[in-house]
């Protein structure tokens, strides 16, 4: 888009990647894929010039591998009085709007995100979300992404903080984390040692409560001013899904 700058906000899908529910990927190059589609149909791979085109073979991949949108089906299976809209149902206006982020990277690994933190950044970047806007949170998590352990790196969202979010009208948010809530490892921890009950997913859930939708595992956020751009995140179409694959982008006026 002429007369702005770009900024790609998505992480790859790697193979071993996921992280709790890992892709496998297998790349096939050009003589291997011109091996095997002479084995198919009897044809000699130098007929083909002994190459054919290379392809990538997904043994083992979740729609929530790599940066992602998690749809309000993903959380329950009613949102608002109504069933949940899964991923190909969004509306697609949801997905292209103003952008703001807020840095909650002070917050440590497993903390709570509360309502309070959420409103006290937006005060000291002197922004107040509007309804539809695309509002991203900042944990620090994706600079460890394909590390072990990356998927423990950040604080969650609450409850409360979601809803402060769903109740200004915004349907899309997102963060820079591969969860909106706490570190999944954690909340299993929790519920196994009898701590903190009827807190698990939380974020998530208020999400649904709110048909809000959820991007995971993004980056680049510090590329961005706080607010005054637009992002772009058309998720892939997976019918009856509750996520879909998405190349998120902003556009950031020069």
């Amino acid at each position: 888009m002429e007369g702005y700058r770009v900024v790609d906000l998505s992480l790859p899908l790697m193979n071993g990647g996921g992280f709790g529910a890992p892709a496998e990927i297998t790349y096939l190059d050009h003589r291997t894929r011109a091996k095997m589609v002479s084995e198919k149909f009897g044809i000699n791979p130098e007929a083909m010039g002994g190459k054919a085109n290379a392809m990538e073979q997904f043994t083992s991949l979740t729609c929530h591998a790599g940066t992602h949108f998690d749809a309000p089906w993903h959380y329950d299976d009613m949102a608002e009085g109504k069933p949940a809209l899964t991923v190909d149902q969004v509306p697609l206006e949801w997905c292209f709007g103003d952008g703001a982020w807020i840095d909650l990277s002070s917050k440590k690994p497993g903390e709570d995100i509360t309502a309070l933190d959420v409103q006290k950044a937006f005060e000291q970047i002197g922004y107040t979300p509007k309804p539809m806007d695309i509002v991203l949170i900042k944990t620090g998590a994706s600079e460890h992404y394909g590390q072990p352990g990356c998927d423990e790196m950040n604080a969650g969202m609450t409850r409360e903080a979601t809803l402060w979010l769903g109740e200004r009208g915004i349907r899309v948010v997102g963060t820079d984390a591969p969860i909106w809530d706490r570190p999944v490892k954690m909340q299993i921890a929790d519920l196994q040692k009898g701590v903190r009950p009827g807190s698990y997913m939380q974020g998530h859930r208020a999400a649904g409560e709110k048909g809000m939708c959820i991007l995971e595992w993004l980056t680049n956020l510090d590329q961005l001013p706080h607010f005054g751009f637009k992002v772009c995140a058309f998720p892939v179409k997976v019918q009856n899904a509750g996520a879909g694959w998405v190349r998120a982008v902003a556009f950031v006026p020069d």
